[in-house]
């Protein structure tokens, strides 16, 4: 086990952080806090992601075939 927490994990706390804040019940200041977790969830996501990517980019190339990957 690496102690990397998994991709899964964090998108289910920046889900919880999600909720939080749209039920707009909390004070100024614990809005604020939630939604830089929240941003930093996302980063942290998106680097997973991204890591997922070139590793399924490198697989294939490895397997002699290219799959371009759509979204940006």
């Amino acid at each position: 086990m690496t102690g990397q927490v998994t991709f899964e994990a964090n998108m289910a706390k920046l889900d919880e952080v999600v909720a939080k804040l749209e039920r707009g019940a909390l004070p100024l200041a614990e809005s604020l806090q939630a939604f830089e977790q929240g941003m930093a969830l996302l980063k942290v996501c998106k680097g997973q992601l991204e890591q997922a990517e070139l590793q399924v980019s490198k697989i294939v190339g490895e397997a002699g075939e290219t799959v371009p990957f759509e979204g940006e």
